[in-house]
């Protein structure tokens, strides 16, 4: 044994039985990353002749792994690979739901637009399938932080809404990237592309909406935002919009920005309200020096308030002059806006409770095994919501 090299084989207890001793190898070799997670595990003829034993012991042994979560077998196959670095039951280990959250309530009150609504049916969903599951919000994190959560090993990961602005959630990915435990996550930024997720495609849903206003008749519209779109989804609402006015042959507007968002994040209630609004009648004022417009993409319904208070300001009457368009479908008694309610003329419903269900079942199967190893998509088509239908040429559905 002199001057040869150490192996695995050398490492193991000397003294323990030989199944026992292929079960201790692979624990080990997956604890290590030497057999990533999801990687092909050895045969049972290179197993048995690394570590000295026979074929069939060696069999039993990565059956028992399979049996303890140690190992998983891909649905049709024969072949097996690494599962749970702990080795224990993949399908009893907690799911962890991950939100980015300022604020937090139930699923009764949660508008089904929010990062609350999805992560809460996330976890609704999870625990129908069976699954132990706990939530925690990335902005009050328990004590110990993301140190406490990943010392407990999740057996997967959810991670929803707002999660490439938010640096907790990012290192969260990050740890279990490196762990090598499963996760599933809302959105399609690029940071995310390499995890399984699910998302509404808002360039689709953007250009939907674009498209219903030139049915209207609609010549000058333009993207109305509070601050200056950043955001991936914004983003692609911006381009999904471009997209609509280049196919109808004309040139698209740029996006008229009345705030910014330190003054979003630093203003709330009435102030916040007025601030805005005064903000807005500025910005209309200068759209109607140049030109003028008859229509706005407000960045969602929950803005329209906001801009149907600053078009009123001068005078006019909104969606009527100047139709609005929302988008996420908000419902006028979840609306965060105490002062005025307006609807816009036509919105998009998201349907989040269609994701978070996608959500459960994608964290589910990688956790079971039952995915290819490359990331799985999940996307779903937007609903266009007419809810002025006396605008509506196109006769589209009405809700």
């Amino acid at each position: 044994m002199k001057g040869r090299k150490k192996n695995s084989r050398e490492a193991l207890t000397p003294r323990e039985a030989p199944r026992a001793r292929v079960f201790r190898y692979l624990e080990r070799a997956i604890a290590s990353g030497e057999i990533p997670q999801g990687g092909a595990i050895p045969s049972e003829r290179s197993l048995a002749a690394l570590l000295g034993v026979s074929q069939n012991t060696a069999a039993a042994a990565v059956d028992e792994a399979e049996a303890r979560g140690l190992v998983i077998r891909r649905a049709g196959t024969h072949r097996r690979f690494a599962g749970s670095p702990r080795g224990g039951s993949l399908a009893s280990s907690t799911i962890y739901v991950l939100a980015a959250l300022p604020s937090f309530s139930d699923i009764a009150t949660a508008p089904g637009w929010s990062d609350e609504f999805l992560a809460l049916n996330v976890v609704r969903r999870l625990s129908l399938m069976g699954r132990p599951v706990t939530f925690f919000n990335s902005k009050s994190l328990p004590g110990g932080g993301l140190d406490a959560i990943f010392e407990a090993r999740p057996g997967g990961m959810v991670v929803t809404g707002g999660v490439n602005n938010d640096p907790v959630a990012m290192q969260a990915l990050a740890l279990c990237r490196e762990a090598g435990i499963p996760v599933a996550t809302y959105g399609n930024a690029p940071e995310l592309r390499g995890f399984d997720r699910a998302y509404s495609d808002h360039r689709a849903g953007s250009r939907e909406l674009t498209r219903w206003l030139l049915s209207q008749g609609c010549r000058r519209i333009v993207p109305f935002f509070p601050s200056a779109p950043v955001r991936f989804w914004e983003c692609e609402r911006i381009e999904g919009y471009k997209d609509a006015m280049r196919e109808a042959g004309m040139e698209p507007m740029p996006c008229a920005v009345f705030g910014d968002a330190e003054l979003r994040a630093q203003t709330s209630g009435e102030r916040h309200f007025r601030i805005f609004r005064a903000l807005a009648i500025s910005k209309l004022l200068e759209l109607r020096r140049d030109g003028g417009v008859d229509a706005l993409l407000c960045l969602n319904d929950s803005w329209v308030p906001h801009v149907a208070a600053a078009i009123r300001g001068l005078g006019l009457e909104p969606n009527r002059d100047i139709i609005l368009a929302g988008y996420d479908n908000g419902s006028i008694e979840n609306l965060p806006i105490p002062f005025t309610y307006e609807r816009p003329a036509v919105t998009i419903d998201k349907h989040n409770e269609r994701c978070a269900e996608d959500l459960a079942e994608l964290i589910v199967a990688r956790i079971d095994g039952t995915l290819p190893p490359e990331p799985q998509i999940r996307m779903h088509l937007n609903e266009l919501v007419v809810i002025s239908p006396e605008l509506s040429n196109a006769k589209q559905g009405v809700k």
